[in-house]
């Protein structure tokens, strides 16, 4: 998948969080974060996967794109490795009850 990236993304360490999930009938609500050199951004999406596959729309602040863009990134190429790390599962999902259970 990063071979459809442009090379100085191949080594970004981008790690996608999953931080809560409403699930619907036909679409779930996403909301969750990723770090680009130990800076958070969040975002929301929603993820639809009933016909046709697996589709995810990830949207985040205009003020989380001026930043992406200040550090030398694309932010909608940023936004492409977030949608395809969710779709192909590269994620971490945080579990309420346990992170609550341990507080």
């Amino acid at each position: 998948m990063l071979g459809e990236f442009p090379e100085e993304y191949n080594n970004l360490n981008l790690e996608v969080n999953i931080k809560n999930v409403i699930e619907g009938s036909v679409a779930s609500k996403l909301t969750g974060f990723f770090f680009i050199n130990e800076k958070k951004y969040v975002f929301s999406a929603v993820a639809f996967g009933r016909i046709g596959g697996q589709n995810v729309n990830v949207k985040i602040s205009k003020s989380a794109s001026k930043e992406i863009k200040k550090m030398g990134y694309d932010p909608e190429t940023i936004v492409l490795l977030v949608q395809s790390k969710i779709i192909e599962g590269d994620i971490n999902i945080f579990d309420r009850k346990k992170t609550s259970a341990n507080k």
